[in-house]
């Protein structure tokens, strides 16, 4: 699999662009006609650092679609000095069923699902240790969830997530039936279940939608549905003042479509190693936002 480095490392060498690693290859430093441009992690200088930081801060975009009246799971902003008695409200207000998440965590990376009000504040602790906020949500029964990435007004690619959930047929263990459904995620994966399932019967690997946690995708998203979607991410784009990014629409069980969250950074690793054309639509995108970066 070409990793996301020797993928800018071919685009640049075709594009005829100096490309220079710095600060311990973290910054890439493309150079080309007298103009200069950075990557940093997958963060294109596409975006000014205001929208930026609005964007991966969970908390700001949320309050950000509020004010723009745009559907959006509901958050609320914890601190360090948080009172107990605003959690306990919380916990009642969304029947004892919360999602707790650092602010500006990424991958599905310190997003937890509880329901113990003990545990719950035991996490908002331990998070509030290393982070400066949380926010705290409703669970929501999600249906589906899906990615868009927008350039200057386009969508480039929209596709769904399916969370990684098993079905026994009677014969295969738990194990092989992960391998199936994402070879990329699990097939390196040690200490999996080696239960068989009867026939029917549901195993949940993880409540998360997140490719980076097991998750697959699918592309056969109903016509009505995906207009429905590309609308949404595109009015959001548009009031954001955004150029690259990748927006999160969730559809819930009752197919109402709401906005989770959106990311400058537009990473595309997991989706390039599990669709059959992975790659090729990942360079194509990239090189499409590197074209837009050297555009006068």
């Amino acid at each position: 699999m070409t990793t996301f480095d020797e993928l800018l490392q071919e685009l640049c060498l075709e594009k005829n662009v100096k490309l220079t690693k710095i600060s311990k290859n973290w910054i890439n430093v493309l150079e080309k006609s007298n103009q200069i441009h950075y990557i940093i992690a997958h963060k294109f200088d596409l975006n000014n650092n205001s929208t930026s930081t609005i964007l991966d801060d969970k908390y700001a975009f949320y309050e950000l679609m509020e004010l723009k009246n745009n559907p959006i799971i509901k958050h609320h902003i914890i601190f360090k000095n948080y009172e107990s008695n605003y959690i306990e409200e919380l916990y009642e207000k969304y029947n004892h069923d919360l999602v707790i998440k650092a602010n500006l965590g990424t991958c599905g990376k310190e997003v937890f699902h509880e329901t113990s009000l003990a545990n719950i504040y035991k996490l908002l602790d331990k998070l509030l240790i290393k982070n400066y906020s949380l926010s705290i949500c409703p669970y929501i029964n999600i249906k589906n969830e899906y990615r868009v990435i927008i350039l200057d007004g386009q969508i480039l690619l929209i596709y769904g997530k399916i969370k990684p959930v098993v079905y026994g047929d009677g014969q295969k263990s738990v194990a092989e039936l992960l391998k199936d459904f994402n070879p990329h995620f699990f097939q390196n994966k040690n200490n999996l279940p080696k239960t068989i399932l009867k026939n029917g019967e549901k195993y949940e690997y993880n409540w998360q939608f997140n490719l980076s946690q097991g998750a697959s995708i699918f592309m056969d998203i109903p016509e009505n549905l995906q207009l429905k979607i590309s609308n949404l991410a595109l009015k959001v784009a548009r009031e954001i003042n955004v150029r690259f990014c990748s927006i999160d629409i969730i559809e819930d069980a009752c197919n109402n479509i709401y906005l989770m969250e959106a990311n400058s950074g537009v990473m595309l690793d997991n989706f390039a190693s599990i669709h059959p054309e992975g790659q090729k639509i990942a360079k194509f995108i990239y090189g499409i936002a590197i074209n837009k970066m050297f555009e006068k």
